[in-house]
């Protein structure tokens, strides 16, 4: 008997770590992320001048996705520096992709990622940046998980850039206007 009990305790005990991500599909931006720790909000969609935007947070850490609409220009590669430096003045994110970063895989496409962290002189706190680019189906998405901290990086940053690894494309599904 008891060990029954203490079978369906430890079970009720260990499912919030069994049940710790969960998967979110954002349809107008053609992204499914999986893996998402759970609590994260849902992402808030909005669509902006050339593209559409998700936003999504999870304790100190955003996470934020921006689609553009128009295709990327006929060759661009995000493992090219030039390419990189024209994204660095369009987004003016402070992060600088152009020199620094790493080629990576994001859902199965070649992409650029950069995790930079850069001390606020008028606080204690360190900002915490990983921006990834790449280009799916010939539209150029920015990943970009931020979050401020102090003393040491946010776990909720890691955890958020970790989920990245499980991101996937999809078809692009918008509702229709008229």
């Amino acid at each position: 008997m008891h060990r029954s009990s203490f079978v369906a305790l430890a079970a009720v005990l260990l499912w919030p770590l069994a049940a710790d991500a969960n998967d979110v599909d954002v349809p107008e931006l053609g992204v499914r992320l999986g893996t998402l720790p759970s609590g994260m909000t849902q992402p808030q969609v909005t669509q902006q001048p050339g593209g559409y935007d998700a936003v999504t947070r999870f304790g100190l850490a955003t996470l934020e996705i921006f689609r553009e609409d128009d295709p990327a220009p006929s060759g661009s590669d995000v493992a090219d520096p030039r390419y990189r430096a024209q994204l660095d003045r369009r987004y003016r994110s402070g992060v600088e992709s152009k020199t620094l970063g790493a080629p990576t895989s994001l859902g199965g496409h070649r992409a650029w990622t950069v995790v930079d962290a850069r001390e606020d002189s008028s606080s204690d706190k360190t900002h915490y940046t990983c921006l990834s680019y790449v280009i799916v189906d010939q539209h150029l998405y920015r990943l970009a998980v931020t979050a401020d901290g102090s003393p040491g990086r946010p776990p909720e940053f890691d955890a958020v850039v970790k989920a990245l690894s499980g991101v996937s494309f999809e078809q692009v599904q918008r509702p229709s206007h008229g």
